[in-house]
């Protein structure tokens, strides 16, 4: 005859695991829900970053100086923020249980401030200091390193990125909130506070730290591939001439060496090897190189303005336009050989149409830098 004790006290067991299990369940699903929202901001903050970067970069490729560049990026993330904001979530009061100078227990929400827009205003950074919010400088993909540099680099991404300027190529967008003090040309809110894992396990440490969300974003300057239709008069149309590459490059731009071109404002196009003494105009003027079949074809754009007697190169900004209607995009463009393509990524130069690109779209999170 079985012990009816012994099945009370298996019941009993069962329950005090099921108690355990459940605990647990409930512990992880906690952690979920924070990191899943964390994740969420850390989206938005990156979209932010990625668009703010690009009107920095358009800036740029219109010939802007670094206050209208830095203008741009802030603008624009403004305008975003408006749209789009987080919602202010603060704890205040309670106890530091491990000695470290951080409430971790028994905190309250303050209601004062809860629901309040987070509207983070970018630091414009004019002194371009590398940890700054808005960073000009030169991009090299080549030289990305395999692990990011953390403490006690911080955010210093040399050698792929270095700080220039003078003559950048590329703008460095950050948005933080990693409750960071005094970063030189930066700016930082608070962590986003742990609050359905507060009862976990979790170390007090880490409960009452929160967690940092940060997002990065490059956009770099390459030579144009095509040119788009002048729709508006705000956009600069296409010339109908091409100058030789030689004159690009000797930087001697003389008015009897313009080709022929009329066909599409592409690279590969074909270019005629005749004169063109009647063109006269402003706009992006087709750059010709002799390809080792003896033909020419348009290999990128510079911007000038053709008179009877002389080409000035200048910039869509200098000349008025509020806007560019260029891409750097390879993929729409059909039959490419490698040898064109080598010859437009190798233009470099102060006339050199360029359109930005995000080169280093990254979501960055943790507590140190």
């Amino acid at each position: 005859m079985k012990d009816p004790r012994a099945k009370a006290e298996r019941r009993g067991g069962i329950l005090i695991l099921v108690i355990m299990l459940l605990f647990a369940i409930f512990a992880i699903a906690a952690l979920l829900i924070d990191i899943g929202m964390a994740r969420l901001t850390q989206a938005r903050m990156q979209s932010v970053t990625d668009a703010a970067a690009i009107d920095g970069g358009w800036q740029m490729a219109l010939g802007g100086d670094q206050t209208a560049v830095r203008n741009a990026v802030a603008t624009r993330t403004d305008k975003l923020f408006e749209i789009w904001s987080p919602k202010r979530l603060e704890l205040e009061n309670g106890y530091d249980l491990d000695g470290d100078g951080i409430l971790e227990s028994s905190q309250t929400i303050n209601t004062n401030s809860l629901g309040e827009q987070i509207r983070p205003s970018l630091n414009h950074n004019p002194s371009n200091e590398p940890t700054g919010d808005i960073v000009l400088g030169d991009y090299d993909g080549n030289s990305i390193p395999t692990v990011l540099p953390g403490l006690p680099n911080g955010y210093d991404r040399s050698p792929a990125f270095v700080q220039d300027a003078s003559n950048p190529n590329s703008v460095l967008v950050r948005l933080r909130r990693t409750n960071e003090q005094n970063i030189q040309g930066g700016t930082s809110d608070g962590n986003l506070p742990y609050l359905w894992s507060r009862g976990s396990l979790m170390g007090f440490g880490l409960k009452g730290q929160g967690i940092a969300v940060r997002s990065e974003t490059i956009a770099k300057l390459s030579p144009a591939t095509a040119v788009g239709t002048a729709v508006s008069e705000l956009l600069p149309p296409v010339l109908s001439a091409a100058i030789p590459l030689a004159e690009v490059v000797s930087e001697s731009f003389d008015r009897d060496s313009l080709m022929t071109f009329s066909d599409s404002p592409e690279i590969g196009s074909t270019v005629i090897d005749a004169p063109n003494a009647t063109l006269a105009g402003i706009g992006y003027l087709p750059i010709a190189k002799q390809m080792s079949s003896g033909q020419w074809q348009v290999i990128g754009f510079i911007f000038a303005n053709v008179t009877a007697d002389s080409i000035v190169p200048s910039t869509p900004a200098e000349s008025g336009f509020l806007y560019a209607n260029i891409t750097s995009n390879l993929a729409n463009i059909q039959d490419l050989s490698d040898e064109l393509i080598e010859a437009n990524q190798s233009l470099s130069g102060t006339y050199i149409s360029r359109a930005p690109a995000l080169t280093r779209s990254q979501q960055i999170h943790g507590v140190s830098p």
